[in-house]
């Protein structure tokens, strides 16, 4: 007994340490339109995005509204740009986040949508419409 509870110490401790080194990134970003994260419909306002390196990326927004994204694929950096990037996709007359760049990192794709479309990007240095 002595010897399990020692070894579950142990992992505990382990994770903890895990746990502190990953590391996360948070940006703050106005979206002046409403939009779609994931399965949820979002109201224009200021958002704060975290990003950790091995999760999910989480939004909060207006009144304390949530959506939590999966990260389907890093995107390779095409420039070394200082500010932060939001891609959205205008899909059936709304604007879907699928892209988040942060600022000299990759990119994370949130969206893969095969269809013919439009991007509205927000941010960046070089911002396209």
């Amino acid at each position: 007994v002595c010897l399990s509870f020692v070894a579950a110490a142990m992992i505990f401790q382990l994770g903890s340490g895990l746990a502190q080194a990953q590391s996360s990134q948070k940006v703050v970003a106005q979206i002046a339109f409403p939009f779609v994260a994931g399965t949820k419909d979002m109201p224009a306002g200021k958002y704060v995005i975290e990003v950790s390196e091995a999760g999910p990326v989480m939004l909060v927004g207006p009144g304390g509204v949530r959506a939590v994204l999966p990260v389907i694929s890093s995107l390779g950096r095409h420039d070394q740009d200082p500010d932060s990037e939001f891609v959205f996709d205008k899909i059936d007359g709304k604007s879907v986040l699928s892209e988040i760049w942060l600022p000299k990192k990759d990119g994370l794709l949130l969206l893969a949508n095969k269809a013919p479309h439009e991007h509205v990007v927000l941010g960046g240095s070089n911002p396209r419409k």
